[in-house]
C-alpha cells in the first residue's frame, strides 16, 4: 500500500479532484469564470484536458513501473534497462497528449506528428542497435527457447558456438563453452542463428557411430558384436543400443550404433567408451576396420572368429583355457563343439541345470547373476567373444553355477560330456593337459592377473594339477588316463 500511494497517490487525488469538478460543473465552473473572466465553456474544457493529462501521467507511470519493470521483469527473471521503460512511458505520454490537443482542444496536430515523427526516428536510429537487443533479450526470456543451464549450440554463417548457458541478459547471452571458454554473445545474434538445445524436450541425447566393416563378415556377426561392445562399454546409456546396416560402400558395409546418453555434454566421454569398447571386440573376434580396396597392405593377417566353421579354431585358440595347449588339440576340441544362437533374452542354461557342458561365446554377450563367494550379495558378470562358462559343470559334474541370459543375440559353441570323453579315448594325456590349463587359469584369478603367461610358484602349482587331475579321474574314471 505504501508503493502505491508513493508511485500514484498525489496523481490520484488530483484526478478525483478534476473528475469531481467536471461532475458538478455547474457548482464549481460559474464561479471560477466570474473570478477569473473566463468563460465557463473554456474553463469547462481547460479542466477536462486537466482530467486527460492526469490520467495519461497515471497510465505512463503504470506502463513504466508495473509493465515494463513489474510484470516483464518477472516473467523474463531479468532487469530491464531503466532507459527502456523511460521511453516507454514517454511514448504512452507523447500519445495522450496528442489525443488531449486532437479531442478537446480540437487542433491540427500534424506537424507535431511529424516533428515528433521525426524525433522519434533520430532516436531510434542512434539507439537502435540497444533497443533491438533489449526487445530481442524480452522476447528470448518470454518465450524460453532455452534457459540457464541448458546446453545450446548456436549456428550462425559466421559462427558456431556450443556450451552451456550461464545467464541472458537484456542485450546479451553468455555460453561456457566445452573448452572452459566464456562467450559473450549479443542476441541480436541469436535472434537470426538457429539455436539447437540438447537439454529440451529432456537431457538425453542419441548419438550415433558409423562403423565400415569388410563384407567378409556377415550382417549377422557385425550386429552381435557392434551390440554387445556398445552395451559392454564402460558407461551406462539410458536405453539399450541399436545397430543398423545403413549402407554399402566400396570398402564394405557401413553400420550405425545407435546410443542414447543421459545429457549430450557428456558425448565425448560416451562416445569414447564405446568407440574404445568396438575396436576391442572388433580386436577379439579378429576384425578390422575396412582398409580402401585400391591399397595394398603389407600386413600379417589376424585370425578371424566371426565367420562360421572354419573360425572355431581360431575361437578355440584365443580362448584362455585352450591358450597354452597346441594347435592339433585346439583343433580337436574345435571340431568337437555344437554350434548354438540364442536370441536376446533366452536363457543359455539354468542355475542347478545339470548340463555338464563348457560354453564359449563366439559372438554377443551373455550374463549371468552368481552369488558372491565372499557373501557381499549377487554378483553380475558379463561374458563376450572367446570367454567361457560352465568349466565346473564339465570337469567337475557340478551343476551349473547360475543362469546365463543372452544379453545380446548370441553365437556360442558347446563342448558336451560325451564329446569330451570321446576326446578322452582318442587322446590319453588330454587330461593332464587340461588339468595344467584349469590350474593355471585357478592360479590366476588367485593373483587377480589375466595373463595365462605368469608363472605361479611351483610348489602351489603342482598341488592344483593334482586337484584337478583328480577331479577329472573322479568324473570320467579309466577315460581320462
Amino acid at each position: 500500500m505504501t508503493g502505491f500511494w508513493k508511485s500514484y497517490g498525489r496523481l490520484s487525488i488530483v484526478l478525483l479532484g478534476l473528475a469531481v469538478m467536471l461532475a458538478f460543473k455547474e457548482f464549481f465552473a460559474r464561479p471560477l469564470a466570474f473570478v477569473s473572466g473566463i468563460s465557463e465553456a473554456t474553463l469547462s474544457q481547460y479542466v477536462t484536458a486537466g482530467f486527460l493529462l492526469v490520467l495519461t501521467l497515471l497510465l505512463s507511470r503504470f506502463v513504466r513501473r508495473d509493465v515494463i519493470h513489474g510484470l516483464l521483469e518477472k516473467r523474463s527473471a531479468q532487469e530491464i534497462p531503466p532507459l527502456i521503460g523511460d521511453l516507454v512511458g514517454a511514448l504512452v505520454f507523447f500519445v495522450g497528449f496528442c489525443l488531449i490537443l486532437t479531442l478537446v482542444f480540437d487542433k491540427d496536430i500534424t506537424a507535431i506528428l511529424a516533428t515528433g515523427g521525426a524525433g522519434l526516428m533520430v532516436l531510434g536510429l542512434a539507439l537502435r542497435d540497444m533497443l533491438l537487443a533489449a526487445f530481442t533479450g524480452l522476447i528470448l526470456n518470454i518465450e524460453k527457447p532455452f534457459k540457464a543451464g541448458d546446453f545450446i549450440r548456436v549456428d550462425d554463417r559466421r559462427f558456431q558456438y556450443l556450451g552451456k548457458v550461464k545467464k541472458i541478459t537484456w542485450r546479451t547471452t553468455v555460453l561456457e563453452t566445452t573448452l572452459n571458454e566464456v562467450v559473450v554473445i549479443p542476441n541480436l545474434s541469436l535472434a537470426n542463428a538457429v539455436v539447437i538445445n540438447f537439454d529440451a524436450p529432456d537431457h538425453r541425447s542419441r548419438r550415433n557411430i558409423e562403423v565400415v566393416i569388410d563384407y567378409d563378415t556377415s550382417v549377422e556377426s557385425a550386429e552381435r558384436i557392434l551390440y554387445a561392445a556398445a552395451l559392454g562399454a564402460d558407461v551406462e546409456l539410458v536405453v539399450p543400443p541399436a545397430v543398423n546396416a545403413r549402407r554399402m560402400e566400396r570398402d564394405g558395409v557401413v553400420y550405425e550404433v545407435g546410443i542414447t546418453i543421459p545429457e549430450y555434454k557428456d558425448y565425448k566421454l560416451y562416445e569414447h567408451a564405446v568407440i574404445k569398447s568396438i575396436l576391442q571386440r572388433m580386436h577379439d573376434a579378429g576384425i578390422t576396420v575396412t582398409f580402401p580396396k585400391s591399397e595394398v597392405i603389407h600386413a600379417k593377417a589376424r585370425a578371424r572368429i566371426a565367420g562360421r566353421s572354419l573360425d572355431r579354431f581360431y575361437l578355440v585358440q584365443q580362448c584362455r583355457l585352450f591358450r597354452p595347449m597346441p594347435d592339433d588339440i585346439c583343433r580337436r576340441v574345435a571340431d568337437a563343439l555344437q554350434e548354438h544362437h540364442f536370441p536376446k533374452g533366452t536363457p543359455i542354461v539354468q542355475g542347478g541345470e545339470r548340463r555338464f557342458s563348457l560354453f564359449i561365446v563366439g559372438e554377443g554377450m551373455a550374463k549371468r547373476k552368481r552369488a558372491d563367494q565372499g557373501g557381499g550379495g549377487l554378483v553380475e558378470e558379463r561374458f563376450i567373444a572367446t570367454e567361457f562358462f560352465g568349466r565346473r559343470a564339465l570337469f567337475s559334474h557340478q551343476p551349473q553355477t547360475a543362469t546365463v541370459v543372452a544379453e545380446t543375440n548370441v553365437l556360442v559353441y558347446e563342448l558336451e560330456q560325451p564329446a569330451l570323453v570321446k576326446l578322452f579315448v582318442e587322446m590319453p594325456d588330454l587330461p593332464a593337459v587340461f588339468a595344467h590349463a584349469l590350474a593355471q587359469l585357478h592360479w590366476n584369478k588367485a593373483q587377480n592377473a589375466d595373463s595365462a603367461d605368469k608363472l605361479p610358484d611351483p610348489v602351489q602349482m603342482e598341488r592344483l594339477v593334482n586337484l584337478y587331475r583328480g577331479q577329472i579321474a573322479a568324473c570320467y574314471g579309466s577315460r581320462s588316463g
